[in-house]
């Protein structure tokens, strides 16, 4: 069976604006009156939605409603403001999904975004429809459990059963490693997000690249060794 592609999104398909986030999860805290939390020295990377914003309320309530109705209006806020100027394609992502449809390989996303905020963002740098299944942080506070998603969803919509082995799972992240292992996927780690190649080595990753350029010198390690 043909390798099955699950990419993670913030840093490794696309970049989106700093000031653009800031701003949108500003406005959150400020609607909710949660002004005494602090967004400096947190980090985000990685992490599902749903992990983030359940931290973000933890001092002040730990209530469904609440967490509800945040996640709610981020994903209000992020769908309806979202455009491309907010966002920057990774170097190498167009070549990269150009060669996964030439060789029939079926691709999907494993993020930490709520799936509604992972379609924008993807839409947002003309990738529309191009993912057809995944796993999102809507469904899990905890990343390791996303591959699995994705897998069920994959079958749903192919109509065709896959093992963990045949996924190979491509992120910038620690915790894209981490949860690739969990599952019993393959992945290869990139370092155009915010973790340098010695950091994401630490994590033994099957590859790491500097970019998703040039997939044909190396994609096809993966694409033959996983015939059957």
């Amino acid at each position: 069976m043909k390798p099955i592609l699950l990419f993670d999104i913030d840093g490794t398909l696309l970049h989106v604006r700093k000031k653009f986030l800031h701003e949108v999860i500003h406005q959150i805290l400020k609607e909710f009156k949660l002004t005494s939390v602090s967004l400096k020295n947190r980090s985000f990377a990685g992490r599902t939605d749903r992990d983030i914003f359940s931290e973000l309320i933890l001092e002040h309530s730990q209530t469904d409603d609440l967490y509800d109705s945040i996640s709610s209006r981020y994903i209000s806020l992020m769908t309806e403001n979202l455009s491309a100027t907010d966002v920057e394609a990774i170097d190498g992502i167009f070549g990269m999904i150009e060669f996964a449809q030439k060789h029939d390989l079926h691709i999907g996303l494993c993020t930490g975004n709520y799936r509604e905020v992972a379609q924008a963002k993807v839409e947002a740098i003309g990738l529309e429809g191009t993912f057809l299944f995944g796993g999102y942080g809507c469904n899990h506070h905890d990343r390791i459990h996303l591959p699995k998603l994705a897998k069920l969803e994959y079958q749903d919509v192919f109509k065709r059963t896959a093992r963990a082995e045949d996924f190979i799972i491509i992120g910038d992240t620690p915790n894209d490693i981490r949860c690739a292992r969990h599952f019993g996927a393959r992945v290869i780690a990139v370092t155009t997000g915010s973790f340098s190649f010695d950091q994401l080595t630490d994590h033994k990753p099957d590859l790491i690249l500097d970019s998703l350029e040039e997939p044909d010198k190396w994609m096809p390690k993966f694409t033959t060794t996983n015939q059957k």
